[in-house]
């Protein structure tokens, strides 16, 4: 009697701690998904937030928009002018971070009538060539040359002191791999690559766009705010 009492109560006990740590794994298993779908959360606002803050929609940053995906020009590259040859037409710039390299699309500050800033623009160059000897002073700098385009910059009055940007082309926006759903960009004759997810398919990410009054436009240079769902 007294061991069928012990085997009895043995394995109450090991049913009971085995119900807690299927118990435990289960919270644990849902609490941990909880943790990865607010990571994925956090990681997409701030991947568009840093892209999306400087699109000027005036400048015709935004390229082309949908509810689930838009294309924009991002700034990557930046320099400050230090020497300006009209001629070339060329700059020099003062490296700030990674060089420009030939081929880049980049905008150059025109600052034209000094006292003035109605007539301020940006330049649309592309560099056709780069000498990376260059100096600005002391300081390591590239000598940007833009061949043949030499109209569009005589045009205008680019100062010492003018920053230079590059950018490039990117289009963000769902994309499936391996049966999940991603947020993906993609860069413009590049191939689509995975950065945030899993999200939620056809709907993980929603895009809203409002002009200056609060409401939704369809047209890029009209648009003054992007309202993010994700």
């Amino acid at each position: 009697t007294e061991l069928i009492i012990v085997a009895v109560l043995g394995s109450l006990l090991v049913m009971v701690t085995l119900q807690f740590l299927i118990t435990n794994q289960r919270t644990y298993t849902a609490q941990n998904a909880q943790i990865q779908r607010h990571q994925a959360l956090r990681a997409a606002m701030d991947v568009l937030s840093a892209e999306l803050r400087e699109v000027s929609a005036r400048g015709g940053d935004i390229i082309s928009m949908s509810s689930n995906s838009i294309t924009v020009r991002s700034m990557r590259n930046f320099g400050v002018a230090c020497a300006v040859a009209p001629a070339t037409p060329a700059v020099t710039v003062l490296r700030v971070g990674n060089w420009f390299g030939a081929g880049d699309s980049v905008f150059v500050f025109a600052d034209n009538r000094e006292n003035i800033s109605s007539d301020d623009e940006w330049l649309p160059l592309r560099v056709s060539g780069v000498d990376t000897t260059a100096a600005c002073g002391s300081s390591p700098a590239s000598r940007l040359v833009f061949s043949g385009q030499a109209a569009a910059f005589l045009a205008d009055t680019v100062r010492v002191g003018a920053p230079v940007r590059s950018h490039l082309r990117y289009t963000y926006g769902l994309l499936v791999e391996s049966g999940d759903t991603y947020l993906a960009r993609t860069p413009a004759g590049g191939s689509a690559a995975p950065m945030v997810g899993p999200l939620k398919p056809s709907t993980g990410i929603e895009f809203t766009y409002l002009d200056s009054l609060g409401a939704t436009t369809a047209v890029t240079t009209n648009v003054r705010q992007i309202v993010v769902k994700v």
